[in-house]
């Protein structure tokens, strides 16, 4: 059974430490790729929506090697505990990387 994605894109940044759209999306790929939602307008959506409720914070930004925005994010102890209060217990983590 899979996470609602938001849920997964949390989790998947509070595992692999700072990420940015692009790279979690490569992540995840092989789990949601064949979900119509798996755009990268949508992955964005959903990162902007995780930092605007205090789940995620943005660490840096740059722009790549074609001149596009590249932000880069990490959990905070609030998204964790977001994980650990709503996430099934399998999901569940000690602490922030």
């Amino acid at each position: 059974m899979l996470l609602p994605i938001r849920s997964r894109v949390l989790h998947y940044i509070a595992v692999t430490g700072v990420s940015t759209v692009d790279s979690v999306m490569e992540g995840l790929k092989e789990e949601y790729g064949t979900e119509r939602q798996f755009t990268q307008p949508n992955f964005v959506e959903h990162m902007l929506s995780l930092k605007e409720n205090g789940l995620i914070d943005e660490i840096s930004y740059d722009l790549d090697e074609n001149n596009q925005l590249q932000i880069e994010y990490n959990i905070n102890e609030e998204g964790i505990n977001t994980i650990n209060k709503y996430l099934p217990k399998k999901w569940h983590l000690e602490k922030a990387r």
